[in-house]
Formats: C-alpha cells, sequence, structure tokens
C-alpha cells in the first residue's frame, strides 16, 4: 500500500480548454495558459518528422506517403500504449484495484508483459505520494500542465513522469525530447501552485519488449533550457 500525503493546492483550475493548436487550461483568476507539451509543439520546426519518415521509407523500400502512413500509425499505438500504462499507473498508486482493459482494439504489445516490470519498479521505488495526474501552473511562466506523479522516488520528493517507448531511450535522446525540460517545467509550476520546491526529476521509460529504465536528474541542472525555449517561443508568437 502506498502512503499517500494530503495537499491543499491554493491555485486549483477552473477547467481545460483544447483546440487545433493544442491543449490549454484556464486558472481559477481566468488566464490561459498552454500546456508544456503544447509549447514544445510549437517549437517543432517539424524537421524531426521529415527525418522519421525518410529512415521509414528507406527500411521498408516504400514511397514517402505510404512510410507517412506507418508513423501515423507508430504514433497512434504509442499514445494508446502509453495512456494505458498511465491509467494503470494511476489505478496502482491510488492503491486501487487493477481492472483488466476492455477496449474494442488490439494494442501492438502485450500490455501485461509492461504493466509487471512497472508494478515492481512504483513497488520498490515509489512513497509517500502528494500528488497523481494533478494539473498544476506557473504565472511565471504562463504554462500549465498534468504531471504524471509527485511523489517520493528512493526517499526524495521528485516530479515523475511515465513514458512508453518502442525502443529504450538513452538519457541523450530523453533530453533531445525534451522530458527533463518538462520536468524542470512541472517543478515550477507546483511550487508557485503550493510554494514547496522540488529539485529531483525522474523519466520512468518502458519499451515495448518490457524493459524499464530511470532516468534520476536534478531540476536546476534544466532551468536554463526551459527559459531559453519560453523566449523562442516569444518570439514565434
Amino acid at each position: 500500500m502506498f502512503t499517500h500525503v494530503k495537499h491543499n493546492i491554493e491555485r486549483p483550475f477552473v477547467k481545460t480548454d483544447h483546440d487545433d493548436t493544442g491543449h490549454y487550461y484556464i486558472t481559477d483568476k481566468g488566464k490561459r495558459y498552454p500546456s508544456i507539451t503544447t509549447m514544445f509543439k510549437l517549437l517543432d520546426d517539424g524537421e524531426w518528422k521529415k527525418f522519421w519518415i525518410a529512415s521509414v521509407a528507406k527500411k521498408h523500400n516504400c514511397t514517402e506517403l505510404k512510410a507517412e502512413k506507418i508513423c501515423h500509425q507508430i504514433s497512434v499505438d504509442s499514445l494508446d500504449v502509453g495512456n494505458a500504462l498511465h491509467k494503470y499507473a494511476e489505478v496502482h498508486l491510488n492503491n486501487d484495484k487493477i481492472v483488466e482493459i476492455q477496449t474494442d482494439r488490439e494494442y501492438p504489445v502485450d500490455l501485461n508483459s509492461l504493466f509487471e516490470p512497472l508494478h515492481n519498479h512504483l513497488n520498490e521505488h515509489i512513497d509517500n505520494i502528494h500528488g497523481i495526474e494533478i494539473p498544476i501552473y506557473s504565472d511565471e511562466l504562463e504554462l500549465a500542465g498534468t504531471s504524471d506523479c509527485i511523489a517520493e522516488y528512493d526517499g526524495v520528493l521528485s516530479i515523475i513522469d511515465f513514458k512508453n517507448s518502442r525502443k529504450m531511450k538513452t538519457k541523450s535522446e530523453c533530453e533531445k525530447r525534451n522530458y527533463f525540460t518538462q520536468l524542470c517545467a512541472y517543478s515550477k509550476m507546483w511550487e508557485f501552485c503550493t510554494g514547496e520546491k522540488i529539485k529531483q526529476g525522474v523519466i520512468i521509460v518502458i519499451s515495448w519488449d518490457g524493459k524499464l529504465k530511470a532516468f534520476k536528474i536534478n531540476i536546476d541542472d534544466y532551468e536554463t533550457d526551459l527559459w531559453k525555449k519560453l523566449i523562442l517561443i516569444e518570439q514565434k508568437l
């Protein structure tokens, strides 16, 4: 059983908002802030996607149009697997009974093979949970988001995020995808909402072959990168 720490969020959300540009949150003060993931999408120039499509076309010896369809399906599969894993983690960390997922589609991977290592890892490393799937924001950053988990990881209060990947990612690949900068943003949002500073971030990656790896970081190491990206966003808007 996980221990849950009661935490009063002083600045609750009123509602979430969505449009073609991404996900937004409307605060109790009526301010509309983009999610951190929406911000990163605004920074994307599309080059990585072009490279990915070209690589898939070469691998499968097919046209770029066919490769684009393959890449789209991979993205959909990754999102579906990620949603299932997040739901499993949320239910387990809330000390609730795991119910078999009911779905009208087949997953590209056996979810049970991913749940088992995640289940064991959570039991071994996480306790004293302050929040699960909790919306937070910052007037200073003018950003918002929903943190997967805020809890003690190996005894240290941490911002924890769950990621799934077809192949296990390296720390360098996580950095390129802004995973650690995202944790830094969540840390600042949590501090703004509660006054509590969190210095450790953890990315837990589960690959589709059933392997799991956790990357621990010092939040402060990514603050400069976060502000650089905020400046770039300001210049684009």
